[in-house]
């Protein structure tokens, strides 16, 4: 029976009905942010029931003062707010080969909201941060057990004391004007700008600051980058910063279009820096024109492109968009590749047909 959590459209595409995982179909990504009900879905564990008016958050650890926070009483802290993004680092791994292991995502794993919140600076500063402190761990209410692993488990990413300190790493109680939904982290969730989706911690319960790295399983054995071989124990790279990236939302696959001139648009996104261009190729990837690049009202945001298309001819087409980011990262034609796919941001490809008008 297929789960209903919130109100989420029955236009997402479901992947996992327990736990919940649903993306966003290309088609819906075609605006600057996306509707709550259409935002893309990731979840380890199912959705805990949390009352707000029971609910409260710990911040104890390497700090000064250890306290406690009520809903309301963190509603009335300094409020921010931050148009961002989320990618499931997972997200356009469905196409890899040889074959990933893992959800196979296909574009559908971004989604970009207006947030509000606190910082999480915020309430560091209040604690009182001490001289050994390292990372600051983030600890949802969720719970389970993974595939291999015998003892349950609640979901948690920590972050080094930059990223953590950062002004707009925010901690959202509400979602496009609204109160968080239950499948998207209520009351309470970590928003993590430039990051890959995982270290949005939702269900937030505790802020715990720590004088070591964390070594939680999804941290250090699930969002890694590994490649085949045997495990040696030795410690892998962590999935972190969002690569450049960029996808055409229209036209989609397979689209017939007429002879004539067609504005092809998408979005494009880079964790390490803003977006400087993007390419549109329809001949192949034999020529490179740059498309129109509007601004966006935030850094953290994805910014919405446009190409004006003269099909001038009936045939087949394979339309591919390339971005490239301020520091010259650009996406290649074929992502390495890891185990689980993560951070797959090879060139978009969309293959169309043009006929003539009847």
């Amino acid at each position: 029976m297929r789960q209903v959590i919130g109100s989420q459209s029955p236009s997402l595409n479901v992947l996992s009905q327990e736990p919940l995982v649903a993306g966003t179909p290309m088609s819906l990504l075609d605006g600057q942010v996306v509707p709550t009900n259409l935002f893309f879905i990731r979840n380890h564990f199912p959705v805990p029931a949390m009352d707000a008016d029971q609910w409260s958050l710990k911040v104890t650890g390497k700090v000064r003062d250890e306290f406690s926070l009520t809903y309301a009483e963190l509603k009335e802290m300094p409020r921010t707010e931050l148009e961002a993004l989320l990618e499931c680092a997972g997200n356009s791994r469905a196409a890899i080969q040889p074959p990933i292991e893992g959800l196979l995502w296909d574009h559908s794993g971004v989604s970009s909201a207006n947030w509000a919140g606190v910082s999480l600076r915020t309430l560091l500063d209040r604690a009182g941060l001490l001289p050994s402190a390292q990372e600051v761990l983030l600890i949802g209410a969720d719970r389970g057990t993974e595939a291999g692993e015998s003892a349950e488990m609640c979901f948690a990413m920590s972050l080094p004391m930059d990223k953590a300190l950062d002004p707009s790493t925010l901690l959202a109680y509400e979602m496009n004007g609204v109160p968080l939904l239950p499948e998207h982290g209520h009351p309470l969730r970590a928003v993590v700008p430039g990051w890959y989706g995982m270290t949005s911690v939702k269900w937030l319960v505790e802020i715990q600051v720590l004088d070591r790295p964390f070594q939680g399983f999804h941290q250090s054995e699930y969002y890694v980058y590994r490649d085949l071989g045997a495990d040696d124990g030795s410690p892998a790279e962590r999935v972190t910063s969002i690569k450049v990236k960029s996808l055409i939302t229209w036209p989609g696959r397979g689209q017939m279009l007429e002879v004539g001139t067609h504005r092809l648009r998408g979005v494009a996104w880079s964790g390490a820096a803003p977006v400087a261009k993007v390419e549109i190729s329809t001949d192949d990837g034999w020529e490179w024109n740059a498309a129109t690049l509007q601004e966006s009202g935030s850094r953290h945001a994805w910014q919405q492109w446009e190409y004006v298309w003269e099909a001038t001819e009936p045939g087949r087409y394979l339309i591919r968009a390339r971005a490239t980011d301020e520091m010259n990262n650009s996406q290649p034609v074929s992502a390495p590749w890891n185990f689980r796919g993560f951070a797959s941001n090879s060139i978009h490809a969309v293959p169309v047909v043009v006929k003539r008008p009847h």
